[in-house]
């Protein structure tokens, strides 16, 4: 099945016009196109750019994908797959893979997120190949007595430090914690940096990271499956402690966060649910004074939205479930017009 992906990954053009989001409310960006640049995914997850520019996307079918020029090629193939659900008739839904790939220089470094929680590490690859072929961190294992605390996973929402050497990035293994882990690139340790729970934060799931300019990082938490309860949450990395927050009003379940200028970041909303996938939203938000963070409607509207992250021709390029999950109806979408 793997060596049959790009027979069905094909590259087509998608206009939707603005106007079919407006009674979402809010503002709308009139001159918004989206564009198909790949699809036959399947629950894709987290979208990046090599130092080519080259389209970098985690499937959950045990793989990263590169689009080279218009061709997706598997560059990263045999990562350990698990599923999010099952029942007691042995049926299993929502496949997970690798959740997270980052370029360092030309380093892919992906997070093994198809392991058990405890078990998970990030690998580092020097060019395409097995996965096994990566070389490994340490996995986490539980940093609690809590006996619902197996150590970290799910790892996913990863960033990279402005000097390439440190990988941030957000643990899934235990909502009494809701780590953010930091990865030295040379010495490949991992480790806990940030508690959301030791801090009073008591929005779980941390989703996306994105590094700033003056030694913090932005993080972003989804919370509650199905409920609006997002936060942006601004850390210092020196001291540990979060500086400022955000409520993101009405948007229910976010897992994409890419930063545009200033304090704006587009965001992707995914309406999270483990039986289908959902419309969510792509949205800007802008950080202020105020507790709540001003939303702002683009008019786009996808299946299930994920990951988000800002292309070298300055689009933000989306990843979407698609219709349904575990199926080869996922793609990722380029967005132009959210910085005019």
């Amino acid at each position: 099945m793997l060596s049959r992906l790009t027979s069905f990954l094909r590259p087509s053009r998608l206009v939707i016009a603005a106007g079919l989001a407006a009674t979402l409310g809010g503002s709308v960006h009139a001159e918004t196109t989206v564009q198909t640049v790949l699809r036959g995914l399947v629950n894709p997850s987290s979208v990046s750019f090599s130092p080519d520019g080259e389209l970098t996307v985690c499937d959950a079918r045990g793989m990263v994908v590169v689009l080279k020029g218009d061709k997706p090629t598997n560059y990263i193939t045999g990562f350990d797959t698990e599923h999010w659900k099952s029942n007691d008739e042995g049926k299993k839904w929502y496949a997970v893979g690798p959740l997270s790939a980052v370029w360092s220089g030309s380093t892919l470094v992906v997070t093994d997120a198809g392991k058990a929680d405890g078990e998970e590490t990030l690998l580092l690859f020097d060019g395409g190949g097995k996965a096994d072929s990566g070389t490994a961190t340490n996995a986490v294992p539980p940093t609690s007595d809590d006996p619902a605390d197996k150590g970290e996973g799910n790892l996913t929402g990863m960033s990279l430090s402005k000097d390439g050497k440190t990988a941030y990035v957000c643990g899934q293994g235990f909502d009494g914690k809701s780590w953010v882990l930091s990865a030295d690139i040379a010495s490949k340790k991992l480790t806990p940096l940030l508690s959301a729970d030791e801090n009073g934060i008591e929005v779980n799931s941390p989703m996306q990271t994105v590094v700033a300019d003056d030694n913090t990082l932005y993080v972003l938490y989804s919370g509650k499956g199905g409920e609006a309860g997002g936060l942006i949450v601004k850390w210092d990395l020196e001291t540990k402690k979060p500086t400022d927050q955000w409520t993101l009003p009405g948007v229910v379940n976010p897992m994409g966060l890419a930063h545009m200028e200033g304090n704006q970041f587009a965001v992707a909303e995914n309406n999270w649910s483990l039986n289908q996938t959902n419309a969510g939203r792509v949205l800007i938000a802008t950080l202020g004074e105020a507790d709540d963070a001003e939303v702002e409607e683009t008019g786009v509207v996808l299946n299930g939205p994920v990951a988000c992250a800002f292309g070298p021709d300055k689009r933000l390029y989306v990843s979407q479930l698609g219709e349904e999950f575990d199926k080869p109806v996922g793609s990722v979408v380029a967005i132009e017009g959210l910085n005019d």
